[in-house]
């Protein structure tokens, strides 16, 4: 799909759903660097959330809980690990998908390759596992065969593919369906969708959006389903903040 810059809108009228890592903050090798949040991107997506009356959710492969930690003091509604786990509101209850059988076989194989694996990681979290290979691009096809690999049939986990690491998730778990999830649900439900993310694993949810007749907004270069594109981080912020004005 060829994308152009996206247009300047009234942010009331808006539901805003934002990746984090490429999106927000540049993308720097995730399992080794900590992202800084600084003062000015907390300002801007409070006031934000204040002209959209609280529609606007952080949506990243990342837990919630790292989310909150990054973000600290300011608490924001998100979608975890892609979807696998949400809050509709900063301070409401977190939901999550029940955990799939596979991710017991799927940890042993993915550990098992990460332990006799020079240049690769592993990395747990409650609902889904990676392996990190960002210094190894070379690692890639290996690594997704041995995720591959634990991943049987009917196991409710699949692999999928981001920028210099491989995943595991539960089937069910995409940020598209956490979107359609969020535009269900008080204060999101009736506003116009508009997604910005940077990776593979955000084109679900670029498609989510585009279906909803949103605003669809790819970081970077590569082939997207987004209908609209900003260069890098700082042209996010950029746009945002002309939403403001």
């Amino acid at each position: 799909m060829q994308t152009k810059s996206p247009p300047r809108l009234a942010a009331e009228a808006l539901a805003f759903f934002l990746d984090f890592d490429g999106t927000l903050v540049p993308f720097d090798k995730p399992d080794e660097t900590v992202p800084l949040v600084d003062d000015g991107l907390r300002s801007l997506l409070t006031e934000l959330r204040n002209r959209a009356d609280g529609a606007l959710a952080m949506v990243s492969g990342r837990s919630i809980e790292v989310i909150d930690s990054l973000f600290e003091p300011l608490r924001l509604a998100a979608a975890g690990e892609h979807g696998a786990e949400w809050r509709f509101t900063p301070h409401a209850t977190r939901e999550q998908l029940v955990p799939p059988p596979g991710l017991v076989t799927a940890h042993a194989a993915c550990e098992q390759f990460a332990n006799l694996t020079l240049g690769v990681r592993f990395e747990r979290k409650a609902l889904s596992m990676v392996l990190h290979f960002h210094r190894h691009p070379e690692l890639r096809e290996a690594a997704a065969k041995a995720a591959e690999s634990g991943c049987l049939p009917g196991s409710g986990v699949r692999v999928m593919h981001a920028r210099g690491m491989v995943e595991v998730k539960p089937v069910e778990a995409s940020k598209g369906a956490a979107i359609n999830r969020f535009m269900q649900a008080f204060p999101f439900a009736g506003r116009k969708p508009v997604f910005i993310g940077d990776d593979i694993t955000d084109e679900d949810g670029f498609l989510a959006v585009n279906a909803l007749d949103g605003i669809s907004i790819k970081v970077g270069p590569g082939n997207s389903h987004a209908r609209y594109r900003l260069p890098d981080e700082d042209a996010v912020r950029d746009w945002l903040e002309q939403l403001l004005d």
